[in-house]
């Protein structure tokens, strides 16, 4: 019967529902087959009659709108090679457009003759530029080195002697220098032949005054070399003179760049209309090729919608009843069992249906679930063992300081018993005085033992392992109180200063057992050792507090480090310890949710330092200890 269920179950069905979509796809690829044949028949006519039209005139397109970015390089371009660079590319894609243009079918004579005017007025421009820009630089050195001969002129009318400089009337014949000097300047922004006329004239007239100047002066033959540099200016600022040839040139090529310029952006533009107009028509045709074909498409595509649609229906029929009431609802459900579990809750009931993969997942799952009531149970004995073995630790410790202790309660034992002893001499002779007396000594010497006997008791019992407020002073102390026969008989120092009363995050009793294990830890290290001490001091941060146990032992070799809180890891003799002392106190620190770290060298003694959460407020009455 189960043979038979799994031959039926879910692999068949999705099979037979994925055979059923699977030929509705066929159809519909079928379909689309024939739709993509023809599409691709068409496409590749326009590609071998159309595109290759339409790419020349893109390209067309874009070399038309290359000559006319690039033209205006050759008039605004900074240097000769930029102009030049500008020019080749002009000259490149002329020489381009000429070659794709022998293959339109309407290419004319029209077109050739555009290019190669618009090819020569390009070429004059370029050469009108490159001579104005020659005569710009000439100008410029000429207007540059005047400016110093003037200067030099001018020292030589000021060293004239008084006599001289009133004859020719020096102050107002420097004043006209200078000025006709500045006119000389503005030259170079003149643009029109009427503005060059009218400063010249200017010129003319300023020198024609400061030369009667010189004239009424007649210090021609007194003074040769002034007079030949007062010459060579009246010449040079007049119509004839080089400054008036230079800039005349220049205006008259500005003229011939405007005509040519002018022309160019007609001839240009000429050219982008038909390329443009070229394109168009193009374009129009491939938009015409490409309406037919989408026509064709569009009705293929209701075709394949047709058949898309019965497979849809069918998609949902089986997606609805199938999956999703039977194949998802059972998996969420088991899901949310499986979470249930994962949550902690193992107990929760597994529901088996059906006969197929879901029902053995579901089996599984079931398996799983006894398996982890045993790993429950095992984790809580382990537990349970756990906390038994920290209980043996403690008594442990207390097995190891029981020599001590029993001296602690044997000294106030033993002075009962005298003071006992003395009491009943004391009544015997009716001295009640005496007799109370020895009473008081023997009650403080009971109460000093209960102490000890309370203190012991607080220490040995079970701790129920729930973090409460602690003080860390009176957890040091108690420690030490318990310690201290052995700390008296070992000689060693130790060096503890309360602080404040501030309180932690941990248990009393386990805190109180860490601080014994490592304090203990740390006599065992000096023991033998000449002057023994032992530092204990506690610092705190923001969120934490620190409680540092130094000693001056022998120390930790760096091999050992990563091992010493190992369980059994232990460099002590036979009998002195099993090496638990220092695993269970890290895993006490660690149920704190603290850290317990040690920093040793070797002959430099060792560091544990113990770091818990800092409870900001000072112990209050229902802290412990």
């Amino acid at each position: 019967m189960r043979a038979k269920a799994r031959y039926f179950g879910i692999g068949f069905r999705l099979v037979f529902a994925f055979s059923v979509l699977a030929f509705s796809t066929i159809l519909v690829s079928s379909v689309s087959y024939s739709t993509f044949n023809e599409t691709l028949n068409r496409l590749t006519e326009i590609q071998q009659e159309d595109m290759v039209s339409l790419e020349e005139a893109a390209r067309l397109n874009d070399l038309a709108r290359t000559i006319i970015s690039t033209s205006f390089i050759i008039l605004s371009a900074e240097s000769d090679q930029e102009r030049d660079q500008a020019m080749q590319e002009i000259e490149r894609s002329l020489s381009t457009m000429s070659e794709l243009m022998v293959d339109f079918p309407d290419y004319n004579q029209y077109f050739k003759n555009l290019i190669n005017q618009i090819n020569y007025n390009l070429s004059l421009l370029y050469t009108n530029e490159v001579k104005m820009q020659v005569l710009n630089t000439q100008f410029k050195d000429l207007l540059s080195g005047l400016f110093p001969f003037l200067i030099a002129t001018d020292q030589w009318l000021s060293q004239l002697n008084d006599t001289k400089k009133t004859a020719i009337n020096h102050n107002e014949l420097r004043r006209l220098l200078h000025y006709q000097f500045g006119l000389a300047e503005k030259l170079y922004n003149d643009l029109t032949f009427n503005e060059l006329d009218n400063t010249i004239l200017r010129l003319e007239k300023v020198g024609s005054n400061w030369w009667e100047f010189w004239q009424a002066g007649q210090l021609e033959n007194t003074d040769p070399s002034l007079n030949k540099r007062l010459v060579f200016i009246n010449n040079m600022m007049s119509r004839q003179g080089k400054l008036f040839n230079l800039k005349n040139q220049q205006i008259d090529l500005n003229y011939q760049q405007k005509f040519l310029w002018g022309n160019s952006r007609l001839q240009l533009h000429q050219l982008a209309v038909q390329v443009e107009s070229y394109a168009k028509r193009v374009n129009q045709q491939v938009d015409s090729e490409i309406d037919a074909t989408e026509q064709r498409l569009l009705k293929n595509m209701k075709l394949a919608l047709s058949v898309s649609f019965f497979s849809l229906c069918a998609a949902v029929f089986f997606s609805w009843f199938y999956v999703r009431n039977n194949i998802l609802q059972r998996i969420r459900d088991l899901q949310s069992s499986m979470r249930l579990i994962s949550s902690g809750k193992l107990n929760t009931p597994i529901q088996i249906k059906g006969h197929d993969e879901i029902t053995e997942m579901a089996k599984d799952v079931l398996l799983f679930q006894a398996n982890s009531l045993k790993l429950e149970q095992t984790n809580k004995q382990l537990i349970t063992l756990q906390n038994e073995l920290v209980q043996s630790g403690k008594l442990a410790a207390l097995g190891g300081l029981s020599v001590g202790i029993t001296h602690e309660i044997n000294q106030p034992l033993t002075a009962v018993n005298s003071h006992l002893h003395s009491a009943s001499i004391w009544l015997e002779r009716q001295q009640l005085d005496k007799v109370k007396n020895s009473l008081c000594k023997i009650e403080k010497l009971i109460a000093k033992t209960s102490v000890i006997t309370q203190h012991l008791k607080s220490f040995a019992r079970k701790s129920d392992g729930k973090l409460e407020k602690v003080c860390v002073s009176s957890v040091i102390t108690e420690a030490l109180e318990l310690l201290s026969s052995r700390i008296d008989y070992g000689k060693c120092k130790i060096s503890y200063v309360p602080l404040d009363n501030y309180f932690v995050s941990a248990n009393a009793i386990r805190l109180e057992q860490v601080m014994v294990n490592i304090i203990a830890n740390a006599l065992d290290a000096v023991e033998g050792v000449d002057d023994a001490h032992i530092h204990i001091y506690v610092t705190e941060s923001d969120h934490s507090l620190c409680i540092k146990v130094k000693d001056n032992g022998e120390g930790i070799i760096s091999e050992d480090l990563p091992h010493i809180f190992d369980p059994f890891f232990t460099k002590k003799m036979v009998g002195k310890g099993l090496g638990l002392g220092l695993s269970i106190t890290f895993n006490i620190i660690k149920d704190f949710n603290g850290n317990l770290s040690v920093q040793s060298e070797r002959g430099k003694g060792a560091t544990f330092t113990i770091e818990l959460k800092k409870l900001n407020e000072e112990c209050s009455s229902d802290a412990k200890y």
